[in-house]
């Protein structure tokens, strides 16, 4: 091979969810990289395989093994199918396609081409980036919403607790009580209420009455706390900790009562209390400590329920703790500020529709591909009035008719992403502009959960110094949104300066 021709290391995943997807096959990924490369006169020197992985970590076994790869100068450019294929994580996409630049080595797509070092090529990538992490955390919102459904009906989502089964047919799930086990669990209700047993005694006596779990081990002193302490088996339901229960579908164990006396008793014992319920912490992972200049954990002081953020450096040796109230009660002013006016709104569109105006009155690579596509057609009527004619053999016009059909599916693609991109941009700028406008309201309005969504959402870091939020970096396309202010050029002509923090103008 000439020392010309660029390596490439093709790389494909699906994810527990997507693996019924026809067209995010790995067969289907891998064909397509590899005509493309192909196509480009690159070398295929390695094939990566991600089956059944979540791009929302980078924890992945053949993903690592690429990067390292990268890191040895092994590859000139990492092909994908799609970006989503690398990363759905706005933090890793940015980190590593960022180390693969400065290694010199690209980040291709074959459904989503583009050059990101031009300004439209960045907002392309950058738009379909966050495209792909809001499909990601809107499928996991969706999927919260059908659990919670199936709660309020009185079902149970989730693997059913030591004395009952999962049963399911074609059409429906439901849960039944364990023949051997279930009695069990009323015995030991009734037993503990009684107050002649500890929890270790009861596990060590059922234990010897040869009982087992479902999985044929000793059924432990925790998992019976774990039993005594669960209102499932007072016959209700609930999503998280902390929901209102429902009455459940499935038959109860035990009764009020009895529950409520083991209960107490149990508390009398002092040796297997729940643990303390977690704060919500609005800035778990975005916060990072100017003090100490490295970023914070969180946790609660379970005796005196006071949470923390807690620097993972140290100064003068010793750690340095944030209360969370403190911090998290300075996030309505930050919100007020980055949250633009109506007529900042009005402004912003008229740039996007200038921008997007522009876009549309060059683009030659979408008039190349159709005309590409009516040659393809072209030739195929060609090819085929060569068959009738016998001046083609049946086995060099499948094989031609093959390569056209792969093109053809190639350029169909280009037409549709380059033309739905555009959509897609447009309308992530336009969605993103309201929200803006409305951080306050958001944030004042919403309860922790909505306040941590909107933080996650909105920042990718937020610096604190002395106790006091001294600065933060928004994530796209906020960055680009929030940069605008007086006397700067136009958001959309301009990469973003995530280094300093741009108050917007009034």
């Amino acid at each position: 091979m000439s020392g010309d021709v660029k390596r490439v290391a093709i790389y494909a995943r699906v994810s527990t969810e997507e693996q019924a997807e026809r067209d995010l096959s790995i067969p289907f990924q891998l064909e397509r990289c590899r005509y493309h490369a192909k196509g480009n006169g690159w070398e295929v020197v390695k094939e990566y395989v991600d089956a059944g992985e979540s791009a929302r970590t980078d924890k992945r076994t053949e993903f690592q093994k690429m990067i390292s790869a990268a890191r040895a100068r092994e590859i000139d450019i990492i092909l994908v199918h799609k970006f989503d294929r690398f990363a759905r994580n706005d933090y890793d996409f940015v980190v590593y396609e960022k180390e693969l630049e400065e290694l010199s080595i690209s980040l291709e797509s074959v459904s989503e081409p583009g050059d990101a070092s031009t300004p439209a090529g960045y907002i392309g990538r950058r738009m379909m980036q966050i495209i792909s992490t809001w499909y990601s955390k809107n499928l996991a919102v969706e999927a919260r919403k059908g659990l919670k459904e199936k709660v309020e009906q009185g079902g149970w989502p989730k693997l059913a607790p030591l004395g009952y089964l999962n049963k399911h047919d074609k059409s429906s799930a439901w849960i039944e009580v364990d023949p051997e086990l279930g009695p069990l669990v009323t015995r030991a209700f009734r037993e503990m209420a009684s107050g002649k047993w500890t929890i270790k005694e009861w596990a060590d006596y059922v234990y010897s009455q040869g009982y087992r779990s479902r999985k044929g081990f000793r059924i432990s002193s925790g998992l019976w706390s774990f039993v005594f302490h669960n209102r499932f088996y007072l016959g209700e339901t609930w999503l998280k900790k902390g929901d209102m229960p429902n009455k459940g579908n499935h038959e109860a164990l035990t009764e009020a009562d009895t529950f409520a006396t083991v209960n107490v008793i149990l508390r009398s014992h002092d040796n297997y209390k729940q643990r303390t319920q977690r704060h919500t912490y609005l800035l778990r992972g975005l916060l990072y400590s100017d003090d100490t200049a490295t970023p914070c954990f969180v946790e609660t002081h379970p005796k005196k329920k006071i949470s923390y953020y807690r620097t993972k450096g140290r100064v003068n040796g010793s750690q340095i703790f944030y209360n969370t109230r403190d911090i998290d009660g300075q996030l309505f002013e930050v919100i007020k500020d980055i949250t633009i006016t109506e007529e900042g709104k009005v402004e912003l569109e008229v740039q996007l529709s200038k921008w997007f105006a522009a876009e549309n009155n060059g683009d030659e690579e979408l008039e190349r591909a159709r005309q590409r596509l009516l040659k393809l057609d072209r030739m195929e009527n060609h090819l085929q009035e060569m068959l009738l004619e016998e001046d083609v053999s049946k086995e060099d016009y499948r094989e031609h008719r093959t390569r056209i059909e792969a093109e053809r599916a190639n350029l169909r693609d280009l037409l549709t992403t380059v033309s739905t991109r555009r959509g897609l941009i447009r309308g992530d700028f336009e969605i993103a502009l309201e929200l803006a406008s409305k951080f306050d309201l958001l944030f004042e309005n919403g309860d922790n959960n909505n306040r941590r969504l909107l933080c996650e959402t909105v920042f990718k870091q937020v610096r604190v110094r002395d106790g006091k939020i001294a600065g933060f970096e928004l994530n796209p396309p906020f960055a680009l949104i929030s940069s605008r202010g007086k006397g700067t050029e136009p958001v959309l002509s301009r990469q973003p300066d995530s280094s300093r923090r741009i108050r917007l103008a009034a």
